[in-house]
């Protein structure tokens, strides 16, 4: 009889190391300069910058007078911060050399009534644009030149109908494609569930497709870095993946547990994707496949943001449960 006993696969790592500095719900994280720093915001306006090496906060300030939603840097130095509250306002930082201090430049005033994040195409240095809700209303969203500090168009999005009902603005993910020519799109969630693909010029927008994959509101969205498809979650338990070209599902799949609230492609391979759900899990999946590849555990509450690291496979998380968790996975 042999004696060689079945070993039973391993469970997923923990974090390798928990940030703690905030005091509430933690929104957002964003990694910059090749993963040296990390900005994070929490729900009483509070803005975070970190230094990664040592793991400690470099400066702390309160950003917003309401929850601060999203924080994110641009321009190729990343010396540029832009903060998004839920005090109707959006504001644009300059961070100093070492990040040890902010300074507020400009701000632009929108409609915070819902929890839609705003997105940013940098992609060129010259103008930097970026998407949010509407200050009509907050069925549609507005395009900003960040650089030229003006509106590129506004009230975009605003298709209901007697048979077509869209609801809020909850997701955007705004991005340009080269395939023919500079073109500049919206990828848009729905409180119906639906997702629809915006073509942008200077004059006017057009709808490209529509679909109803979800029962629930969406959640986010996610464009891959080859800007050939997206990813979108939502209340109920489907992720969906859709070709950006003709708005076709290449792949639908369905989770044991719902409410998925954060979403993100990893950009530096488009070989992976992970979630943050409802009930604090990390679920990993192969983005060709869609297949699950680990659950990670341990946050309590809500993981509502995820970052991936340039190097060394970071995975960045942030919960309700105030803490920001540092993952190394594969």
């Amino acid at each position: 009889m042999s004696n060689n006993k079945i070993t039973e696969p391993l469970p997923p790592p923990p974090p390798i190391y928990v940030l703690r500095e905030h005091k509430t719900t933690i929104n957002y994280v964003h990694l910059f300069k090749d993963d040296q720093y990390l900005a994070s915001c929490d729900a009483d306006g509070w803005i975070i910058i970190w230094k990664m090496r040592t793991r400690r906060p470099l400066v702390k300030w309160k950003g917003h007078e309401a929850s601060c939603l999203k924080v994110t840097t641009i321009h190729s130095t990343e010396d540029t911060l832009i903060s998004q509250g839920r005090d109707n306002l959006i504001h644009i930082w300059k961070l100093t050399e070492e990040e040890e201090e902010a300074t507020l430049i400009s701000s632009i005033v929108y409609n915070g009534l819902n929890f839609c994040k705003f997105s940013c195409d940098a992609s060129r240095e010259e103008s930097t644009l970026l998407c949010f809700p509407s200050k009509k209303d907050i069925k549609m969203f507005d395009i900003y030149d960040l650089t030229y500090q003006c509106y590129v168009l506004q009230n975009v999005g605003n298709i209901d109908s007697g048979t077509v009902r869209l609801g809020s603005c909850m997701a955007t993910e705004l991005f340009r494609t080269t395939a023919n020519g500079d073109q500049l799109f919206v990828l848009a969630g729905y409180e119906s569930g639906a997702v629809a693909l915006w073509e942008i010029s200077k004059e006017k927008a057009t709808i490209v497709w529509q679909r109803q994959e979800h029962e629930e509101p969406v959640f986010d969205l996610s464009v891959d870095l080859t800007k050939s498809f997206a990813i979108s979650s939502s209340g109920d338990n489907i992720l969906c993946k859709y070709s950006l070209a003709t708005g076709d599902i290449i792949n639908k799949i369905t989770i044991k547990k719902s409410g998925i609230v954060a979403l993100k492609i990893r950009s530096r391979d488009n070989k992976i994707i992970a979630t943050g759900g409802l009930d604090g899990k990390i679920r990993v999946f192969s983005v060709k496949s869609m297949k699950p590849l680990a659950v990670l555990s341990h946050h309590k509450n809500t993981v509502y943001s995820l970052d991936f690291g340039k190097h060394d496979n970071w995975l960045i998380s942030a919960s309700e449960d105030h803490r920001i968790s540092l993952w190394k996975i594969f």
